[in-house]
């Protein structure tokens, strides 16, 4: 019904209007190794961009995500809560994301409460470019797309992006768009809010054009801002998502930025995206928000790097003094050794991150839900659980210890490490290399390589990453203890024999809070797998009825999964990016405004919605 369906607010939220509240930014990069900006110590690419974002605040270099693979790691961030709190999660390898653009699951909004809603308690102004990847509607094989798993249903007034994701799918032919293969107009395309506006996707131009939407948010609000202060009133504050498909694979950039870097394709995506990140700079000083915006620059997950070396990222480990190589991080995306999790972070607070310091202090992309929350004055009480912590102690310079006692790593439904501390990291399972393919160092090492069979039903192929089955994984009873600071590439698990002196608890103490802390959660949350080893969000089959298609285009069954036609037989596409995309429901729109009404239905419903969606062209 309707009602359950409302967007969660929780009763117990409060909001203190004398906060700072300052404007919020999050830039998520796709897939992006620790070690593949120039800031973090990449020799292949030049990143000014980046670098100066980092000079302006503090660098992470243990910034930990709540998951190694796209869908839960970006459910957290938008939660602050662990992934099987969501649904989030599946324990094989076609479940552990959204799979496709139609499948009836998601991040629910009448449960869990994202970034974007709970800012627009506190009097937020919200938009957001880009990926998404936690599902688009829910509805029934015999009625209308409900779009409830969408960004608009999530508390974003304004959204311009792929609802879905980069698949392989989506790779772009000589012209720059998604159409290589045939399933690719199905899978890869672009809305504005809640309709299709480009199908098949320009995967050449998506950078530029999410990019372009951002800008255009913050100049509507600036001039909001500058009619506010006329009159007197404070500016509104605002918070912007800007997700890129950068560098997820396949890789693409414009054609005039190809071959500009040392690092080869991957590089000149890297460059791409600098690019991208000097220009959203640039608006915020132009338009005066410099001084007051909290900033995040992370990744999702560790590098792809079972799609090979040249297309995937590094983990390299740099001096920070020397330049030095020390090593490579282990692993990578799909895995919980650090290359799975280690991501590169920045945070900027103007007055409140002491400009080019670098922080060894270990912070999760969990983190920026409650940290964000708190410099905008929302408490959300005590009956609605969140699992990351507000990092500002550490913003602050107040303290260097973590704001984590225990943080768990989850592979699928099973905890299978934590950090103790922040510094201790705690092994029950490991994951096993080359189940699927035989090692072959050419295309990657320290990996599970090895196509998806069952992706050729798409008219791609997707490599397979490290599973998350028991069949998947190395059990260690005792369990395997790492150093995070004297070892961060998990070379020398630790003994009674090892163990440093300046530990502050015996290691024994330290497997005894990670197991507590481990048995607690699995007692208070527990995973609703179905027989294919999906979560809530994750399961499901693709549906027509579900997938999204251009205005005056209807879908039907290709095989196996969903395509759009136009008529009986008439291919179906459009191009037709909106230049404005207002946030108000009082509005008036015409011409293609008119064609493009159906984003609006439903959007905002519930007590703390955001105002209805409207497209203005």
């Amino acid at each position: 019904g309707v009602e359950e369906r409302r967007p969660l607010v929780p009763q117990s939220l409060r909001v203190d209007w004398s906060a700072p509240r300052p404007n919020v930014l999050v830039l998520l990069v796709d897939d992006m190794g620790y070690s593949d900006l120039a800031t973090f110590g990449s020799p292949n690419v030049s990143t000014p961009h980046v670098g100066a974002l980092a000079r302006r605040g503090a660098k992470f270099t243990q910034w930990i995500s709540a998951a190694s693979i796209c869908t839960p790691s970006r459910a957290a961030l938008q939660t602050g809560r662990y992934p099987i709190r969501t649904g989030c999660i599946g324990n094989v390898e076609a479940r552990r994301v959204v799979p496709t653009p139609s499948n009836p699951g998601g991040l629910d909004p009448s449960k869990h409460m994202s970034i974007a809603m709970a800012l627009k308690q506190a009097g937020y102004a919200t938009g957001m470019s880009g990926k998404w990847h936690l599902g688009i509607s829910g509805n029934g094989h015999l009625e209308d797309e409900d779009f409830r798993f969408h960004p608009n249903s999530h508390g974003y007034d304004t959204y311009l992006g792929a609802p879905f994701t980069n698949a392989p799918m989506c790779e772009m032919d000589s012209d720059g768009i998604s159409r290589k293969v045939a399933s690719g107009p199905a899978f890869c395309f672009l809305t504005a809010n809640r309709t299709v506006v480009q199908q098949p996707l320009k995967l050449e131009n998506f950078t530029s054009t999410i990019t372009a939407h951002a800008l255009d948010f913050l100049a509507r609000r600036a001039a909001e801002a500058e009619a506010a202060r006329a009159r007197g009133a404070r500016p509104q504050p605002w918070f912007f998502f800007m997700s890129y498909f950068h560098v997820h694979t396949p890789l693409f950039t414009n054609r005039l930025n190809r071959g500009r870097s040392k690092g080869g394709e991957f590089g000149d995506n890297v460059e791409e995206l600098d690019d991208s990140v000097g220009e959203i700079m640039a608006a915020l000083k132009r338009h005066g928000f410099d001084k007051d915006t909290l900033i995040f620059l992370t990744s999702d997950n560790g590098p792809y790097q079972e799609e090979g070396w040249a297309r995937a990222g590094r983990t390299n480990v740099y001096d920070e003094r020397s330049g030095e190589l020390r090593g490579r991080l282990k692993g990578g995306k799909g895995q919980l050794y650090e290359g799975g999790v280690r991501m590169p972070g920045v945070v900027v607070w103007p007055g409140v991150v002491a400009p080019g310091t670098t922080s060894d202090t270990m912070v999760s992309t969990m983190d920026i839900f409650p940290t964000a929350l708190a410099a905008a004055g929302v408490t959300l009480g005590e009956d609605y659980p969140v699992d990351g912590r507000d990092m500002a102690p550490v913003l602050r310079g107040a303290t260097k210890m973590s704001q984590h006692d225990v943080f768990l790593h989850y592979c699928g439904f099973s905890i299978v490490a934590a950090r103790v501390g922040g510094r201790f990291k705690v092994f029950w399972a490991t994951p096993k290399w080359y189940t699927n393919d035989k090692e072959d160092p050419t295309i990657c090492q320290q990996c599970c390589n090895g196509v998806n069979a069952a992706s050729r039903l798409t008219g791609s192929t997707a490599t397979l990453l490290c599973g998350c089955q028991a069949k998947d994984m190395d059990f260690h009873v005792p369990p395997l203890v790492f150093d995070m600071v004297a070892d961060r590439l998990e070379l020398n698990p630790l003994t009674e024999a090892t163990w440093p002196t300046d530990a502050g608890a015996s290691l024994s103490e330290v497997v005894e809070r990670a197991q507590d802390a481990k048995e607690a959660m699995e007692a208070k949350v527990h995973p609703k797998p179905d027989h294919a080893g999906a979560g809530t969000c994750t399961a499901g089959l693709p549906s027509s009825a579900r997938q999204p298609c251009c205005p005056g285009c209807h879908a039907t069954v290709r095989l196996i999964f969903p395509s759009c036609k136009r008529g009986v037989l008439g291919d179906c596409s459009c191009d037709d990016i909106p230049t404005v995309l207002n946030t108000s429901s009082t509005s008036s729109t015409g011409g293609r405004g008119q064609a493009l009404a159906r984003s609006t239905d439903g959007a905002g419903d519930g007590a703390g919605a955001p105002a209805a969606a409207t497209l203005v062209v």
